[in-house]
């Protein structure tokens, strides 16, 4: 029998998805594994990848339509089985007379361009890097015309509005008016992943019992084996992000309380140390995951945070980045920020923000030396561990940090 493809659920949060683009037609083969399609998720554009062989028969689904997890949007039939024609569109009734007081509105001349069709829910379709670049260009999207599939916004179609906007004549001053009444704001529709980030946050603010544990951390000799394994490791960059996830990871091991989440009435315990990277995209907040974190050596561990890291803000995520965390890391150490508090990312149980590294004196045996510092804060839910587990966390994170060679072990 033909097999039905459905809206795959493609990250922890994720309600409904919106078809992109279909990568193959109707009447096709497509092979285990191809990408069938790419779907926009309140995260992300992430490819859709056939999970049968055989051709494609039907696409029940088209580009920019959306629908909630588990929908039907394709069919396959199975190699060898009979594809049935494509079904023909079924003819709309034809509309009621109207009344005779409202007179009809003239049919369009043949030679009229169809207006290209509204997104759904009034959502604006554009690809990530069109976003990006409009904001960059200060350019309206809602005055840009779209010519990718089902009405999309492209990077061309962004740098075309600009180009206009510069040949086009300076309009003349009008004369001054009047003082009037000061505009009212222009609303801005949510896209999806603000309408999740807002929803999750008030989730989180009003349903876990939050406390704060801060600690600030010698980073001197973090610093050092940082500058030395850079020189060593060809090809191979170490940031202070990946040796604070490597610490945390093991810290986790050490203390497997923080390591657990609340469900319903009990404290669920994790098995694995999956820890999240909150990572800034346009207009909005991700956070993909790298698995196993405590199992991996330094090294991998720099190469995959760069990679993931690279692949969340191009748009190029795939299935399963955003799925699983246990924990997560919240840095902005590259913005003049000393300290801050995070708001922990549910279902799990704890995070932790990374202010700068910044040079200051401090006493060390009974001296004043200059030191590099870095302020560390562990949000937690209150209802699965206590102050005390907390700070015996961070003084873990703190002794793993300051004596840096136990992250490679």
């Amino acid at each position: 029998m033909p097999e039905e493809i459905v809206m795959p659920r493609l990250s922890d949060t994720m309600e409904r998805g919106t078809i992109v683009r279909w990568l193959k037609r109707e009447g096709q083969e497509v092979s285990k594994g191809e990408v069938l399609a790419e779907i926009e998720t309140d995260k992300a554009t992430m490819p859709l990848e056939s999970y049968a062989a055989g051709v494609l028969q039907r696409i029940l689904l088209p580009e920019g339509g959306s629908a909630p997890i588990g929908t039907p949007i394709a069919v396959i039939a199975r190699p060898g089985e009979a594809v049935a024609a494509p079904a023909a569109p079924t003819p709309a009734a034809p509309p009621s007379p109207a009344p005779s007081a409202a007179p009809s509105a003239p049919p369009p001349s043949a030679g009229a361009p169809a207006a290209p069709s509204a997104p759904p829910s009034g959502r604006i379709l554009a690809s990530p890097i069109a976003r990006r670049l409009a904001e960059e260009l200060n350019i309206d999207l809602s005055t840009v015309v779209g010519t990718g599939p089902g009405g999309r916004i492209t990077k061309e179609d962004v740098e075309e509005a600009a180009r206009a906007r510069r040949a086009a004549p300076a309009p003349t001053p009008p004369p001054p008016a009047a003082p009037s009444v000061a505009p009212a704001p222009v609303a801005r529709p949510l896209t999806r992943m603000q309408e999740t980030i807002a929803r999750r946050m008030v989730q989180s603010k009003t349903t876990i019992p939050h406390f704060y544990v801060t600690s600030e951390i010698d980073m001197a000799e973090a610093t050092r084996l940082r500058q030395q394994l850079n020189q060593a490791w060809d090809r191979v960059h170490v940031g202070f992000t990946e040796m604070i996830v490597k610490a945390v990871a093991l810290a986790l091991k050490a203390y497997p309380e923080v390591n657990a989440s609340w469900k319903d009435d009990h404290i669920e315990y994790h098995e694995t140390v999956n820890v999240g990277l909150a990572v800034a995209v346009e207009h909005g907040l991700l956070v993909p995951v790298l698995h196993d974190v405590d199992r991996k050596d330094l090294r991998t561990l720099a190469v995959e945070v760069k990679d993931l890291v690279q692949r969340t803000r191009e748009g190029h995520s795939r299935p399963g980045d955003f799925e699983g965390g246990t924990f997560t890391v919240s840095n902005l150490g590259q913005y003049p920020v000393d300290e801050f508090l995070a708001i922990v990312n549910p279902p799990e149980s704890a995070i932790l923000a990374v202010g700068r590294i910044e040079k200051k004196p401090v006493v060390r045996d009974d001296t004043i030396v200059i030191s590099e510092r870095v302020r560390v804060s562990l949000s937690g839910d209150h209802r699965v561990f206590y102050g005390a587990t907390a700070g015996a966390f961070l003084g873990e994170l703190k002794r793993l940090l300051e004596s840096p060679l136990s992250l490679l072990a």
